[in-house]
């Protein structure tokens, strides 16, 4: 704004000269209030990861209730959830603490959202609080509709449009599915089984985002795009706390094997 302005000034009491010294000026003063803007607006990274985990656990717990009641089930895959972060005993309270107080009837949800926005924007944690409930509210194997109608809410609250939530969904929905089969398997494998069963190849193919019939340069190139934006490094880079960093670990492990597995298969 001040650049154009001080063109016009400029130009009206020194002609040419005068409107590209006020141009320059103006421009000068526009990247002052800019940097300043940022200054006020841009919440420290220890802040802004305060304010996910807050969120994040508060809204687990609003998930769970989602139906109405938390059942002791609900608790326990809950919990189970938050022993994927690795936290430490003392996390592990005032999740459960943070956890509570989501699920309860004085919790509003919309304060905690619009509080969330302010402080982290949109980006990298609001994909990655999304993310962690839809493998919440997926950690029994089923996403109910009262489940489905918080989570579209939450993203509405948060900018997040509804081509981006569908292609969460779908991600977190095939890796669930995988993560379960994998588990199921490794729980019940034979000393002598060298083959996977034909669901679990499946699902790590869908875990790819390819058919059977791709390639395997295509199947490498789905394997390293998955990789690449679940790396724990470049995560971690973005701001993101440790605890994520763990649960991203994790899931760049189950994508190697679901890729192991695919080619094993093919030999």
């Amino acid at each position: 704004m001040w650049k154009w302005l001080g063109l016009i000034l400029g130009s009206l009491t020194l002609g040419i000269i005068g409107g590209l010294l006020g141009f320059f000026v103006g421009l000068y003063f526009d990247q002052q209030a800019k940097q300043s803007f940022g200054r006020r607006t841009s919440a420290p990274r220890q802040q802004q990861q305060q304010v996910f985990f807050q969120t994040l656990f508060q809204l687990m717990g609003r998930l769970a209730k989602s139906d109405g009641r938390v059942s002791e089930a609900e608790i326990q895959l809950a919990q189970a959830v938050m022993q994927r972060f690795r936290l430490d005993q003392s996390a592990q309270a005032q999740a459960q603490a943070l956890f509570n107080e989501g699920k309860s009837e004085s919790f509003d949800v919309d304060t905690a959202l619009r509080r969330f926005y302010e402080t982290v924007g949109s980006g990298l944690m609001t994909r990655t609080l999304i993310e962690v409930l839809l493998l919440s509210a997926y950690a029994d194997g089923h996403f109910s509709l009262e489940e489905r109608s918080l989570v579209e809410r939450i993203c509405i609250a948060l900018n997040v449009s509804a081509r981006d939530f569908a292609l969460l969904h779908e991600q977190v929905k095939r890796e669930t599915h995988f993560h379960q089969g994998y588990q199921y398997e490794q729980q019940h494998h034979q000393p002598n089984q060298e083959k996977s069963s034909p669901a679990l190849l499946d699902a790590a193919y869908k875990l790819l985002g390819v058919s059977r019939d791709a390639s395997d340069a295509e199947v490498k190139k789905a394997y390293r795009k998955l990789m690449s934006q679940h790396h724990p490094d470049k995560l971690n880079a973005q701001g993101l706390p440790d605890e994520m960093i763990e649960l991203a670990k994790e899931r760049t492990q189950e994508i190697q094997s679901a890729y192991e597995m695919i080619k094993k298969s093919r030999k």
